[in-house]
């Protein structure tokens, strides 16, 4: 299936590496060629500017983030390039696909957020349930052969499901990495060094505890919510916000909720919508 909703920004040059350690909630230089992981950079208040599916090949890295973000956050980390040998640019040779299959596909990665190149197509396999290999083509390159199409709300129910948070330009600066459960998928470090937002992140984390959590959730509804849409609990408070929203197998709606943990156990609301189920990724006492 195509991915119009991610794109491609490319950072390349001798201090590539050292330019993204700066600046990514995740340890770069934990990765090795041809392997991924998931990474955000965050403001200096540590809100969540965007978040990456960071990849290392030889010659450069690729960020895969939302395609509503990728021209300003590419602008965003140019302004930190000072004089870095540093060169950003979100790709226009590049196009993103998703792949989901009954079983691992033959010659391809088969251990999470490792990838593989073949054919001018990189795959990475993503965590989850699901055999699921988000790939990088040139935009020239046709889909593997005998392949159905599909659509992307497919790629999107599978991403809520496993858990996998997306921030777009409606979620910008909303949601701090813990609220969105980047600490527990592993999407932060706290054993590297400095970066935006460091100290807010790092202060939770060693300090206190979050009071918000990323959800799962399901509606029933014919119109799904947008992000950053506001949760009401049954008093017209507001509990939390939507993070993302696609439609399920059953057509209900299916939604990353970023919940304040004391709202989990009331009865909420999305417009006038009840919230049918709501299940933790993370268990309250971590």
């Amino acid at each position: 299936m195509a991915l119009p909703s991610l794109s491609v920004i490319q950072v390349s040059g001798e201090e590539a590496d050292s330019f993204l350690q700066n600046l990514l909630t995740n340890d770069i230089r934990t990765l090795t060629n041809n392997t991924a992981q998931l990474s955000g950079f965050c403001n200096p208040k540590g809100r969540l500017l965007s978040l990456f599916y960071v990849v290392k090949r030889e010659k450069d890295f690729l960020l895969i983030t939302a395609t509503d973000l990728a021209d300003s956050i590419a602008q965003r980390l140019t302004m930190f390039k000072l004089r870095s040998k540093v060169d950003i640019s979100v790709s226009a040779e590049l196009n993103t696909m998703g792949y989901i299959s009954e079983a691992p596909l033959k010659d391809q990665a088969s251990t999470f957020w490792s990838a593989s190149e073949h054919d001018g197509q990189l795959s990475i396999y993503l965590p989850g349930d699901l055999h699921r290999y988000l790939v990088i083509t040139p935009v020239d390159k046709s889909i593997i052969e005998n392949s159905r199409i599909g659509s992307e709300n497919l790629w999107q129910s599978a991403d809520i499901t496993s858990g996998l948070p997306k921030v777009s330009l409606l979620t910008k600066e909303q949601f701090t990495p813990q609220q969105l459960n980047l600490d527990v998928i592993g999407g932060v470090s706290f054993k590297k060094g400095c970066y935006p937002g460091q100290e807010v992140v790092a202060r939770l984390h060693y300090l206190g505890k979050p009071s918000r959590r990323l959800f799962l959730a399901e509606i029933t509804t014919s119109h799904l919510p947008e992000p950053n849409t506001e949760v009401i609990d049954e008093a017209g408070d507001v509990a939390g916000h939507v993070v993302q929203a696609a439609m399920n197998q059953a057509d209900n709606g299916l939604c990353h909720l970023s919940i304040k943990l004391s709202a989990q156990a009331k009865s909420l609301y999305i417009g006038q919508d009840k919230i049918s189920t709501l299940t933790a990724f993370v268990d309250d006492a971590e």
